[in-house]
């Protein structure tokens, strides 16, 4: 199936695994703190969600992108390395000749081997993610970084945990719960708290 596949189909089918990927990885986090996040998710969101999924953890991008070039000539240069490993006496020993070989095409060898690397990536930072922020949640260590200006002109220091197209999700301080507030409708402006060193 995927033989026939050119280069507009690979991305396509690409992009629709990774805002599947997105919304599974943001879900999992957010249900870690009490949120349903799929209730506050609009159609904007989900076709974003893997860019600003990669944008926002610029070293899982870096690793994403090493670890698939590394897979991609390593797949490529698959039959060589067989070749040099099967030269080598006591690894030749352990290896039985006469098991059948199981060929697959480069390109969709290429493309589970990534798959199943930012899936498992992926799945499992926003995991640790949502465990150790529930964990900061629970026992009141969360620093407030930014400033919420409202409408009316009032002002609340915040934990920022996140953010889309039509809410922010924050934690006030002495809170052991998350609050979702639609930006439009409220908040006037957003503003960074600065940490002095």
């Amino acid at each position: 199936m995927f033989k026939r596949f050119g280069i507009q189909e690979y991305l396509s089918v690409g992009y629709i695994f990774l805002i599947v990927l997105g919304l599974v990885s943001d879900t999992i986090f957010y249900r870690f703190i009490g949120v349903d996040y799929l209730q506050y998710i609009s159609i904007t969101d989900t076709i974003l969600s893997p860019i600003s999924l990669l944008a926002n953890n610029w070293s899982l991008s870096v690793i994403v992108l090493v670890c698939s070039t590394l897979m991609y000539f390593y797949i490529k240069n698959s039959e060589k390395i067989d070749e040099k490993l099967n030269k080598i006496k006591w690894l030749k020993k352990r290896v039985d000749p006469k098991a059948k070989k199981v060929e697959y095409s480069n390109k969709l060898a290429f493309m589970i081997s990534v798959s199943f690397m930012m899936s498992s990536l992926l799945i499992g930072f926003r995991l640790g993610m949502g465990i150790k922020f529930r964990g900061h949640l629970l026992n009141g260590k969360l620093e407030n970084n930014i400033t919420l200006v409202f409408k009316d002109d009032s002002q609340l220091k915040v934990t920022q945990i996140g953010q889309n197209s039509a809410y922010i999700f924050y934690v006030e301080e002495g809170n052991k719960y998350v609050t979702v507030t639609p930006i439009l409708e409220n908040i006037k402006q957003i503003k960074t708290i600065q940490k002095l060193d």
